[in-house]
């Protein structure tokens, strides 16, 4: 039998004489319960609030996106793009020609970002779904038009009922600016009419508008020039397994990145966030382990004449040592065990009815965002354990120099 963990369970489940170590001792269990449960809340919050920008990514960004490491826009060649095309598991290649511009309507200008998009891309109706008014066109016969962020759309005031008065695009000519001229050359400019107004997202909504392929170069005053190719792979496939056949296909002119690694600066901020809240909440459970500290510290002083006895039975000091280590251990554990529990309720309650709301007006979910995952448990296992450890240590020295000094 293991002495030090029979004498430990004694201590903690029996009530003490002393009914404020007990007291301090629940005391003590309870907070590490409370931090418990609010660092696995914690943690669950940023994972959710991850997987809510993923999923906001997928919703008009591809798989792959190829970009040059060099320039700004690039070319290639036929040959390169049916063999993109032919790599097993791509369902939609297409060409993107993307760039900031003036729009003007009426006594209105804004600066939005341009996307010029080929039929391709509509085939792949990877925004249909968000087109909340009018239709997902871009071209009728000669007239160019345009899907536009429902934020570009109520700023500028369109309509689509004003059919005589075109939305007017300013791009800067670069090539009459090297000549340090400017005139009306320096400025090129281009038409359309809006055919329909999508929602996403608060930053997509402020700025961006889908054009022609064809009238974008026009704009821009280039021909069979992209800045980036856009990749959608189909339902199943292995997305990093076509990247590394595209890095073979491309070579290192060309960086082909993933959904993630597209907006790897925002999934890296959240990632630093967690971990600095992490660490503040360990700092905080830490702080509020003295209460086991003092707790043990006086369940040692209360025990004087139990640890002489033990010592005469034979107990060494190893053996004393770890029966107020598991004391300790019992106590956090306990608590850790109570908080994870409440913690998990709690998360799956938020998770399944959102009774937490974010409190913003018109945003695309309306409860905090919540995603549990077995790692955060572990991790805030091991931060117990840790904090129990030192809170623990110096109590269980006491202990047994008190004890055998004695002797």
């Amino acid at each position: 039998m293991n002495l030090p963990l029979f004498v430990a369970k004694r201590y903690f489940f029996t009530k003490s004489k002393a009914s404020f170590i007990t007291f301090i001792s629940r005391i003590s269990m309870l907070g590490v319960g409370l931090e418990v449960m609010a660092l696995i809340l914690i943690l669950s919050v940023f994972n959710g609030l991850e997987e809510f920008q993923k999923g906001l990514f997928k919703t008009y960004d591809p798989d792959l996106k190829i970009i040059s490491s060099k320039e700004a826009r690039f070319t290639l060649s036929p040959q390169q793009l049916v063999a993109a095309k032919s790599l097993k598991g791509v369902r939609f290649v297409n060409p993107i020609l993307e760039d900031q511009a003036l729009i003007r309507y009426k006594n209105k200008q804004l600066v939005v970002r341009f996307k010029g998009v080929d039929d391709e891309f509509l085939k792949a109706e990877r925004l249909k779904k968000q087109v909340v008014e009018g239709d997902y066109f871009v071209q009728n016969g000669e007239h160019a038009f345009a899907v536009v962020g429902i934020g570009v759309f109520l700023n500028m005031g369109m309509s689509f009922e004003d059919v005589f008065t075109p939305i007017e695009a300013w791009y800067p000519n670069h090539q009459a600016l090297k000549r340090f001229t400017v005139n009306e050359q320096s400025i090129r400019s281009n038409y359309f009419f809006p055919a329909g107004v999508m929602e996403v997202e608060q930053s997509f909504d402020n700025q961006m508008v889908l054009v022609p392929l064809n009238w974008m170069e026009e704009l821009m005053g280039v021909e069979n020039q992209i800045s980036a190719l856009e990749i959608m792979v189909e339902d199943g496939a292995d997305a990093q397994q076509i990247k590394t056949k595209l890095v073979g296909l491309l070579g290192n002119s060309f960086q082909v990145q993933t959904r993630d690694e597209q907006h790897a600066a925002i999934l890296k901020a959240i990632k630093i966030e967690k971990f600095f809240a992490f660490l503040i909440m360990a700092f905080v459970m830490g702080i509020a382990s003295f209460t086991l500290f003092y707790a043990l510290s006086l369940l040692v002083i209360e025990k004087k004449k139990d640890l002489a006895t033990l010592l005469a039975m034979g107990f060494t000091k190893k053996q004393m040592f770890q029966t107020f280590l598991l004391v300790g251990v019992l106590i956090s554990f306990s608590g850790a065990i109570i908080g994870m529990i409440l913690g998990y309720g709690l998360g799956y309650i938020q998770e399944e009815f959102g009774i937490i709301s974010l409190g913003i007006p018109n945003s695309l979910i309306d409860a905090y965002p919540i995603q549990m995952r077995l790692g955060d448990f572990i991790q805030t296992a091991l931060v117990v354990i840790l904090v129990t450890f030192l809170a623990s240590i110096f109590p269980a020295k006491k202990a047994v120099e008190m004890t055998f000094k004695r002797s």
